[in-house]
């Protein structure tokens, strides 16, 4: 068995931006652990004790619950990994990632089409499993970055959240490790600076580099409630653009 502790990641709190898509709550192993926008920052952590293969499932929404975010919201979904007691602005080349979707080239939806066109099965969901690494503390990144704009300059816009969890059974998995944050989005990069209305969606490059061959993957949609009762605590997060950085209501991944 494997016991995993979610709990919530420090918030860092800048002047306010033009946020309009956020994480409503978080799923454990399908299971809701209730509303948590605006959480304050110091709230305990909740503990919660599950076998091997945890399920951790953000539930994103656009200005009410139910509502996920419409329009030409096209871009990548990413969600990384990395040991919380080694991270920090100054700590490079620590975070893995364990999943990422982008555009399908064979019925052409990007991740958002599968939230917005497959609704009823995705409820705003979207999964990845944790893996088998050894004892400590992690956090997961889970990241949505949008490119309406991104044919401009620093156009891309980036929603990510960072929550802290806990493995108190050391698993075999080791993290490679590879990704940096600052550092692996660079400003005009191929894959940020990108024209939705021009450029070959078929050759879109994933930002954050190549996902971990011994990740256990994720998916978009909601996943059906399983036998193991978990908890967690969690807040809102931002909204920033590249080169002119705008953060509001919530913490930085």
């Amino acid at each position: 068995m494997k016991h995993h502790g979610f709990f919530l990641v420090a918030a860092s709190l800048m002047h306010t931006a033009l946020a309009h898509m956020g994480i409503y709550g978080v799923w454990l192993n399908g299971e809701f652990r209730g509303d948590g926008r605006n959480v304050h920052v110091r709230t305990p952590a909740s503990k919660i004790n599950s076998p091997a293969g945890d399920t951790f499932a953000p539930e994103w929404f656009w200005s009410e619950r139910g509502d996920f975010y419409t329009g030409n919201h096209k871009g990548p979904l990413l969600v990384y990994i990395a040991p919380a007691v080694t991270s920090g602005p100054n700590t490079p080349n620590i975070w893995t990632k364990l999943y990422h979707y982008a555009y399908n080239t064979t019925d052409g939806y990007w991740s958002d089409d599968y939230f917005q066109k497959n609704a009823e099965a995705t409820k705003g969901h979207h999964f990845i499993t944790i893996p088998d690494i050894p004892a400590g503390d992690y956090l997961v990144r889970s990241e949505i970055i949008t490119l309406q704009e991104a044919m401009y300059d620093n156009g891309a816009q980036h929603y990510p959240s960072c929550v802290q969890i806990r493995v108190k059974t050391n698993g075999s998995a080791v993290l490679p490790g590879g990704v940096s944050f600052p550092g692996t989005y660079v400003p005009l990069q191929r894959g940020l600076k990108w024209g939705l209305g021009g450029d070959d969606p078929s050759e879109y490059p994933i930002p954050g580099g190549p996902v971990w061959e011994g990740s256990p993957g994720g998916g978009i949609y909601k996943l059906s409630l399983l036998a193991h009762p978990v908890s967690a605590t969690f807040s809102r997060f931002f909204v920033y653009r590249l080169g002119t950085i705008t953060i509001s209501n919530g913490f930085n991944g």
